[in-house]
């Protein structure tokens, strides 16, 4: 399976050029009005073509390089299909030295280039695709379903995996440059710690590889009260887990649109917003999704997720959750 065009590339070909045709020189990027969001007219384009049918796709070059930085060219639409059709003027060679020319160019003559903040993106980029990875991004709907089950549950592997990624976050060197990306990542590792922590508080291992909420309110003796006080923390214990669940959610939401806010305008555009998925509820077992994203409101903190004890109280104010309170009473 041939792999997509990584956050990384899209940075490095998008930030070297400085959003510009690579043979007109256009601004690829129209800026905001008051009533629109900004408007790409850009495109990320293959020198050596994706598929080997296409134009300039007829070489020896392995399929698997063929979204590499070194095998693509920033372009305006026009140019685009331009250097496609025209592919006995606009050869391999060619547009690698139109590239390499307009890249020189932004370098050494456009004022505004800065490339200690290119840099920065393109460091950031890589913590991205990292955290993508670790994260599980793809599968996130998947995963977090089962600690958002009536009984919260994952495996072994993902709790490991899980604070290994808290472990790797906790300890990065963050560039000066961007800081909402750092503060939106820090959130999001914040909530992974306390999610950790409070699922871990009441969970069992099975032989199987599966972490499982421990049933803790059943009891080897006949005593009502004391079975209906611990089932009572159970719940509360249960929807704070499912609550935190989806904090961090929300906190992934938050740092995806932080990244195309500031290194790359495309990311995770056609995969769309992370979903959360609940159930089964009633007779029907019917399953629920959440898409669940900080509002306006929230997001003028620079961390919106407050911390476990605060967020108790807090997780009533968002726009879903499953229980709130100090405490069972």
């Amino acid at each position: 399976m041939r792999a997509d065009v990584s956050t990384k590339t899209r940075t490095m070909l998008w930030g070297r050029a400085a959003n510009r045709c690579a043979v007109c020189r256009m601004e690829l990027v129209q800026d905001s009005t008051l009533t629109d969001d900004e408007s790409m007219v850009g495109e990320v384009c293959h020198i050596v073509a994706e598929e080997p049918d296409g134009p300039r796709g007829n070489t020896s070059m392995p399929i698997e390089l063929r979204n590499k930085y070194s095998n693509l060219i920033l372009l305006c639409r026009n140019h685009h299909k331009v250097v496609d059709d025209q592919v006995n003027t606009f050869t391999v060679d060619k547009l690698k030295d139109l590239k390499s020319q307009h890249e020189k160019w932004v370098r050494q003559s456009l004022d505004g280039f800065d490339s200690e903040r290119q840099a920065a993106r393109e460091l950031l980029a890589d913590y991205v695709e990292k955290w993508v990875t670790d994260g599980r991004l793809n599968g996130w709907e998947a995963w977090t379903s089962y600690m958002l089950a009536e009984r919260p549950e994952t495996t072994k592997s993902d709790v490991e995996r899980l604070e290994r990624l808290f472990d790797w976050l906790f300890k990065r060197i963050w560039p000066k440059e961007y800081p909402n990306l750092r503060a939106a990542f820090e959130n999001f590792a914040f909530v992974l710690k306390d999610l950790l922590f409070q699922f871990k508080s009441h969970s069992i291992y099975w032989q199987n590889g599966r972490a499982l909420t421990d049933a803790f309110y059943k009891i080897d003796r006949w005593d009502p009260a004391l079975y209906a006080r611990l089932h009572s923390e159970y719940e509360y214990h249960v929807a704070l887990v499912q609550d935190l669940t989806l904090e961090l959610t929300r906190a992934a939401n938050h740092v995806c649109d932080i990244v195309r806010h500031t290194i790359d305008p495309t990311f995770r555009i056609s995969e769309g917003a992370l979903i959360a998925q609940s159930g089964p509820y009633g007779e029907d077992l019917s399953i629920r999704r959440h898409r669940v994203e900080y509002t306006p409101e929230e997001l003028t903190q620079e961390h919106p997720y407050p911390g476990l004890e605060e967020f108790r109280v807090a997780r009533a104010t968002r726009d879903f959750h499953f229980d709130s309170g100090l405490s069972p009473s």
